[in-house]
């Protein structure tokens, strides 16, 4: 275990209330939606944890430290996310809309809150789904609200709009899924194609996003398991580490990123950290990002 004894959390950068943050994070330690392993709900307090070995600077060397940050701590979705993500999303659509809303799941199904959130908090919101799943079942492994079932609930829950949604990465389908996505226009660039003509298929999915207010959801599976062994379901054939930053950073240039979940990371499954560590290099680099507050004198 990486010893953080003394180190403050999230690099360092400063607090602040969350009317006048930059960045809100809250945590969802749920794994009950799992249907094959569990231990995402671990991943809140272990992501938190390891952020002290973060410096608050970006992997250009360009300093954080003009970010400011609040974090609310952990919400509780109860014994089932079918019960509990309403009061979840009541709690996160109170965050003030100028905050960039950064969630750290749970497994996949922490995310049904999140987005009925974020469509409350945003018009008009657009959504890159980044996983190695597309999560569109309607029933998955014996029930409507495992995992495999995620982003169709939180459609049906947010009102969202199929066709601002993007989905990057995913390469294990259920037949039911690819009829469904086809059926609502939501857009899809497989890892598959990917791999065969990465700049145009980035390119795509940057023309696509192009203009609209954005939330990012990241599977930590869409890597392959070679760089994120610590997951529920690991699927060969996936992304480096590298290439979805890459594919982050260039398909999110053109439009306003307003939030970030990170979900699927599970410690009890993880290799030395490497897991939540890579979890914590796309939320670092995605805060990076960031529009910087204009000082005071400049205004």
């Amino acid at each position: 275990m990486i010893d953080v004894t003394g180190l403050p959390v999230w690099g360092g950068l400063p607090p602040a209330l969350p009317d006048l943050a930059t960045v809100v994070v809250a945590g969802i330690p749920y794994d009950r939606s799992a249907v094959y392993r569990g231990g995402a709900a671990e991943a809140p307090a272990a992501i938190r944890r390891l952020s002290a070995v973060m410096p608050p600077l970006d992997e250009r060397g360009n300093l954080l430290s003009d970010l400011t940050l609040h974090d609310l701590g952990d919400l509780d979705l109860g014994a089932e996310v079918e019960h509990g993500w309403a009061a979840a999303a009541e709690h996160l659509a109170a965050v003030p809309p100028g905050a960039f809303l950064t969630v750290l799941g749970g497994d996949h199904c922490s995310v049904i809150p999140v987005l009925v959130a974020q469509a409350r908090r945003h018009a008009d919101l657009a959504l890159l789904w980044v996983d190695a799943h597309p999560d569109l079942c309607d029933v998955s492994r014996g029930g409507r609200w495992t995992v495999g079932c995620a982003l169709r609930r939180a459609i049906e829950l947010g009102n969202l709009d199929p066709r601002s949604i993007v989905q990057v990465g995913c390469r294990d389908f259920d037949a039911e899924e690819v009829e469904y996505a086809r059926e609502r226009g939501i857009a899809q660039v497989t890892a598959a194609e990917l791999a065969a003509e990465p700049a145009a298929a980035v390119a795509r999915v940057t023309r696509l996003l192009a203009g609209r207010r954005l939330h990012v959801s990241f599977d930590i599976d869409v890597l392959d398991p070679a760089f994120a062994p610590g997951t529920e379901v690991p699927s060969a054939g996936g992304l480096t580490t590298r290439e979805a930053l890459r594919l982050l950073a260039t398909a999110t240039r053109l439009s306003r990123q307003v939030g970030l979940d990170v979900c699927e990371v599970s410690p009890p499954l993880d290799q030395a950290g490497v897991t939540s560590l890579a979890a914590l290099k796309v939320i670092f680099e995605t805060w990076s990002r960031l529009p910087r507050p204009v000082p005071r004198g400049d205004r």
